[in-house]
């Protein structure tokens, strides 16, 4: 697990937690991914045996018996050498013992485990076993063989990080537990909607319909047919996605003969999976795909009852044809769609058989013909119609003639004019909060106190090399001042001395300016307060106090309650136009009427100041323009700083029925008109 650095001799420590901090962040993002347990395995077991050089490793996961199983191997893991079996059983045996255990445990070679029923390891291995949950639920075991001839801390380090990979193969178990709930609670939803749809009718057209269009939906299919025995016949009575179908075409002459044929052999047809079909079967099939190029198919009966005993000897009163015509898949092998394919049997059955029972009533027809002349003559009451119309005419008049005031309503806040977020100038830790939540401070007043270790540091290391240079300075200039210059050595002499002056004053002036910036450094770490207010920000003692901040963080707000307040608004893309219109007619500011949401009861004034020039996307997904509006001091008795607010930006007079139905006009223009 750690690299070695020949030169230095020393381990590359560093280097390694980056290595095996890469390999957890990789290991995360799979365990996230929507793979299949066989892939996640492998790429989980070829990380974990790379990240620790060792030879192989098992995942052991329970079986529906509660036995552990191999559930995925890679690499050499000494479960199949000579012994065999003997070998298997105790890698198994093991396995269990550590999930019974509890723990994560290492069993060197030759050596026996704190277990009287396990055998010594009989391999070369040293073998590293380390259970993983979910929810408290024992899963399973992960097994690793490592080569033999670690240390003691070596080996706790390679349980340590198994034990936190294990912990992100648990969160892989649960993001597949997830993603099953969810498909679940799909699958209800769209069960639930097919039932309701199929046994809201008990006529059989409208039935026959239904389970065309809505097992269509459920299926995930291209087209579902449902077609009605007669005899010995076949009758198609619903195609999903049309309103009728053409009973003289060929390929539904053929369809209706294939299923036909189908359902006299009382079982499922599924094309194009393996099975031997009866030759008449196969000639029609082979028919039918001809002329409708269909790729995949199969023919449902359904019976009319269900035997007390389970037998499917019920009589077959229908049948359902499910086809594909791209991207053909084995969807038979899929739990939940044969599940939704049963669900649709099972229901398609029992509405069509009451559908048909009523169809069997006498004067059935008779009746439904009935009703339908009962509501024709209902619809005729021509003196109550004609009192409808006129009352929808007036009304229609009064929504196009009479103005009513248009507005454009928006959500905001209440907040101060003057507001001062307080940045962190450089990196460090809160030595000394001094502005405590709720505070009243003045302009330069300091907030609080950084401390930065580093710049402490480089202060230091300054200050000392500042007075080493004047040290030498001085030395340098004793000795140039004893230097008598009497003959050319003692002249090379000064000048060497004078160009070592020189250079030291430059030095010490190139110091002294750090030093100077350095100290400005340090003296910006005491944060002061830009104007007169109050500390807004809550409970600034746990979220400050002894805590490390970042350049640029939001370290407190400071706000003048006693100044200006402004109202911004979110006003919605949608009512954008309207507002723009009513902008470019007003001549004065537009007026808007505004509540707050800890006193909606009075109803506050307000001029609209600004609007923004573009469109911003908000945490609740929607498109909105930022917009301020100027209130008096006089209209704001509750100062309290992000108050919610309901304001309504009055746009002028428009006509009644425009006022209300200007949503639905929009609509229509963009969704159906567009």
């Amino acid at each position: 697990m750690c690299s070695f650095d020949s030169e230095t001799g020393s381990l590359g420590v560093e280097s390694t937690l980056r290595e095996i901090g890469t390999l957890i962040e990789t290991l995360a993002e799979l365990s996230k991914a929507p793979l299949r347990p066989e892939e996640f395995y492998h790429e989980f077991l070829r990380r974990v045996v790379s990240a620790l050089a060792a030879a192989g490793g098992i995942i052991w996961t329970r079986d529906a018996s509660g036995d552990l199983v191999a559930a995925y191997e890679f690499g050499q893991t000494g479960a199949a050498d000579d012994a065999g079996a003997s070998h298997a059983t105790w890698h198994r045996s093991s396995a269990a013992w550590v999930l019974a255990r509890g723990g994560a445990t290492a069993i060197a070679p030759q050596c026996v485990p704190a277990s009287d029923v396990l055998r010594p390891n009989p391999t070369g291995m040293l073998l590293l076993f380390c259970p993983w949950h979910v929810e408290g639920d024992q899963q399973g075991v992960v097994e690793i063989a490592q080569r033999p001839g670690a240390g003691p801390d070596l080996e706790r380090g390679y349980l340590r990080f198994l034990e936190v990979a294990c912990q992100l193969l648990a969160d892989y178990q649960r993001n597949v537990l997830l993603r099953d709930l969810r498909g679940r609670a799909a699958q209800w939803t769209a069960v639930e909607s097919f039932t309701r749809q199929v046994h809201g009718q008990l006529d059989l057209l409208p039935t026959a319909f239904a389970i065309a269009n809505e097992g269509r939906r459920l299926l995930g299919c291209d087209r579902v047919s449902v077609l009605v025995k007669q005899g010995s016949a076949c009758r198609v009575v619903a195609v999903s996605g049309t309103e009728s179908c053409n009973r003289r075409s060929n390929s539904v002459r053929l369809l209706e003969q294939l299923t036909a044929a189908a359902l006299a052999a009382g079982d499922e047809l599924w094309y194009p999976a393996d099975g031997q079909r009866a030759p008449q079967v196969e000639e029609l099939l082979n028919a039918y795909l001809d002329e409708s190029h269909t790729r995949g198919l199969g023919i449902l009966p359904l019976r009319g009852s269900v035997t007390s005993d389970g037998s499917r000897d019920a009589e077959i009163i229908a049948g359902v044809v499910i086809e594909r015509f791209h991207n053909v898949v084995d969807d038979l092998a899929d739990g939940a769609w044969r599940r939704n394919v049963s669900t649709l049997t099972a229901h398609s059955a029992l509405a069509l058989r009451n559908a048909l029972d009523v169809e069997t009533l006498p004067f059935s027809r008779l009746l439904r013909q009935l009703r339908v002349w009962g509501q024709s003559l209902r619809r005729r009451r021509l003196a109550r119609t004609a009192a409808v119309v006129v009352v929808a005419a007036v009304a229609v008049a009064a929504l196009l003639l009479v103005p009513g005031d248009f507005t454009v309503e928006a959500r905001g806040a209440l907040q101060p004019s003057r507001t001062c977020d307080i940045f962190a100038p450089d990196d460090g830790v809160v030595q000394e909060l001094l502005a405590q939540s709720g505070a009243s401070v003045t302009a330069d007043e300091v907030l609080l106190v950084l401390r930065n270790p580093a710049l402490e540091l480089e202060h230091k290391r300054i200050w000392g090399e500042l007075q080493t240079a004047r040290t030498r300075l001085a030395a340098v200039e004793s000795v140039q001042v004893l230097n008598r210059r009497a003959d050319a050595d003692a002249r090379r002499r000064d000048t060497e001395l004078t160009a070592q002056r020189e250079e030291l004053e430059a030095l010490i002036a190139g110091l002294e300016a750090q030093y100077e910036i350095v100290q400005q450094q340090q003296s910006a770490l005491q944060i002061r307060s830009p104007i007169d207010g109050i500390v807004l920000t809550w409970n600034a003692e746990q979220l400050l106090a002894a805590r490390p901040v970042a350049r640029g963080q939001v370290l407190l707000t400071v706000a003048d309650l006693t100044g200006p307040w402004h109202v911004e608004l979110q006003v919605p893309e949608r009512r954008m136009r309207h507002l723009s219109e009513a902008q470019r007619q007003a001549a004065d500011k537009l007026a808007v009427s505004f509540a707050l949401l800890t006193d909606p009861a009075q109803v506050r004034q307000g001029r609209l100041a600004s609007v923004g020039g573009r469109t911003e996307t908000t945490e609740s997904g929607g498109a909105v323009v930022w917009a301020t509006v100027d209130v008096e001091a006089a209209e704001i008795t509750e100062r309290l700083p992000g108050a919610g607010v309901v304001a309504r930006i009055h746009c002028g007079q428009r006509a009644s029925g425009y006022v209300w139905l200007h949503d639905l006009l929009d609509f229509v223009r963009t969704w159906i008109l567009f």
